[in-house]
This record gives structure tokens, C-alpha cells and sequence, in this order.
């Protein structure tokens, strides 16, 4: 009898526990783990909930003697059953190729740690909303970036790593002293390339973003152009001849001004009518155009 039981025993958790890819526990699953429910179950029979990933969950005896009754299984005394979920191992490997989904091909990527080694059977994810950064970290500065496994049932398995990130970027220098007040021009900056954290967003990446507009202090040669640092340029400034067009009702009128003030799209300013010397304010709709509705 003792031999018996010995030997229905290694039958039964020879093999460990019934591996789960599923928020539930099924007459099928139970089957697998105790052999003697095999052919007598609904295999889609919900037996109990599946534990949580890395927790196992046994049932008893008693538990499998009450299953048993209800569809005539007998259950040998001592006998129980346990399931745990399937778990994979999380390598810096599979972090990297999560990331680079985020990130792109080109990016360089070093991982410092993982928060767990073990997660459920699932795809990893880490979206951009999971960085705890800022727009000034640099290459060289670790950041933690959260993500998740997402297992059946769309369920989370909540998962971090720390991480040093860079790639050839491009930025916007300085070639001479730029002095607020006067549009950029192109003889007054150059392109470079160098290694930054790629999600760095305060720096001006492209020459189009800066030729052409105005900055807000003075930027040094050799520094590079911060998106800050620059305002959209003057499209009116104080004395210039401006074009406006009143509007009233199904009345259109064109005529000359003074600008009286300086002004940007969509900025409100003062002008002067030149004929009767009368002060009104009208909105800019482009370069040393306005627009006036009554």
C-alpha cells in the first residue's frame, strides 16, 4: 500500500507543479495535475483562480475529494495539486528589444538592473510614458524606466530597469555672438553631431528651427541653441507701414498704418490711421499685414 501511494505520488508531482497561461483554473489543467480526473472533467470546468505570478497555489485534499464526488472520481488519500504560472526569465537582452520598440533601432542602450529576473509568459513592454526623467538628462546619467509584462486577460506584471541611453544626435551651435532683438541667420550657426540622451527635447536639433527666428538673450559661439532661448520673429515692428483690413458688416476697407508697437502672429497692436492721426488697435495676420473687425 505505502509502495502504491509512493508511486502514485512521483506520477503525480514528478514533474512539479501544472504550469498556467491563464486567469483561471480549468477541469483540463486539474486534469494534467491528477492524473485520475483525466477523461472524467469538463475541460473547460472553472475549478479555482490562478494564483498570482511567482505564488503557488495548491488544492488540498479535501478540495479534490469534493471535485471527485461530484463526477464520480475517486481520490486517493494524501493526494493534492498545485499550479504556479508559467514564468520567463527577463535578460537585459529582452529589455533591450522592448525598448528599442520605444526608442528605435539606433539607440544605445545599457542595462544597469532589473527589478525582477522572473515574469510571467507574457510580451514586454516599456512605453514612453514609463520614463522617470527629465529633458536635461544626459548620456552618462542612469534613468529608471518602468514598464510592464502584459500576460492573458490583459493583466500587468509590473517590472523596472535602470538604464544609461544614447545616440548620435544633432544640435544647433553657435558659430558667432546672436544678440536678442535681430532675426537668426545662417552664416550665425552650424550643425554638429554628438552622443545625448535621445529623448532630450530642449535642444534644437535642426537649422530650420532657429535661421530665421529671434533670440530671447545672447547665445555665446560655441554654445548650443536651446528651443528656449528663441521666439517667433517680429512681423511688425514699431514704424513700419502695415497694411490693414477693416471689417464691418459687409464692408471692407483697405488701408495704410503706422505701427506703433512691435507685434508677432495674432498679437493685438497699436496703430496710427496716417490721414487722421486716430490711434486704434487691429491683430496681426502676417508679415506687415492686420486685420481690424468693427
Amino acid at each position: 500500500m505505502i509502495l502504491w501511494l509512493l508511486f502514485f505520488g512521483l506520477i503525480m508531482h514528478g514533474n512539479g507543479c501544472e504550469m498556467l497561461e491563464n486567469d483561471r483554473i480549468y477541469g483540463e489543467n486539474l486534469a494534467k495535475s491528477v492524473p485520475v480526473f483525466a477523461g472524467k472533467l469538463p475541460g473547460d470546468l472553472v475549478v479555482a483562480f490562478s494564483p498570482k505570478p511567482g505564488a503557488r497555489l495548491t488544492l488540498p485534499f479535501s478540495d479534490l475529494e469534493r471535485i471527485g464526488a461530484r463526477y464520480g472520481v475517486s481520490i486517493p488519500p494524501g493526494a493534492e495539486a498545485c499550479f504556479e504560472w508559467r514564468m520567463q526569465t527577463v535578460t537585459p537582452e529582452a529589455v533591450t528589444a522592448a525598448l528599442r520598440e520605444s526608442l528605435g533601432p539606433d539607440t544605445r542602450i545599457d542595462v544597469l538592473a532589473i527589478s525582477a529576473t522572473q515574469g510571467p509568459a507574457g510580451k514586454l513592454s516599456f512605453p514612453l510614458s514609463g520614463l522617470l526623467a527629465s529633458t536635461l538628462t544626459g548620456p552618462d546619467m542612469p534613468v529608471t524606466w518602468r514598464g510592464s509584462i502584459i500576460y492573458p486577460s490583459s493583466r500587468r506584471f509590473e517590472i523596472s530597469a535602470r538604464l544609461k541611453i544614447s545616440a548620435t544626435m544633432t544640435r544647433v551651435v553657435a558659430t558667432k555672438l546672436i544678440l536678442p532683438g535681430e532675426n537668426v541667420t545662417a552664416e550665425q550657426v552650424r550643425l554638429e553631431t554628438y552622443d545625448d540622451f535621445p529623448l532630450r527635447n530642449d535642444i534644437a536639433r535642426n537649422l530650420e528651427e532657429v535661421i530665421g527666428r529671434m533670440p530671447r538673450r545672447a547665445i555665446r559661439p560655441g554654445l548650443p541653441v536651446f528651443r528656449s532661448d528663441l521666439a517667433e520673429p517680429l512681423q511688425v515692428k514699431r514704424g513700419d507701414v502695415v497694411q490693414v483690413t477693416a471689417i464691418s458688416g459687409a464692408a471692407e476697407l483697405r488701408l495704410p498704418a503706422l505701427a506703433e508697437t512691435n507685434g508677432r502672429q495674432g498679437d493685438l497692436i497699436s496703430l496710427k490711421n496716417q490721414t487722421t492721426g486716430k490711434v486704434f488697435r487691429a491683430r496681426i495676420e502676417g508679415k506687415d499685414r492686420a486685420l481690424v473687425i468693427q
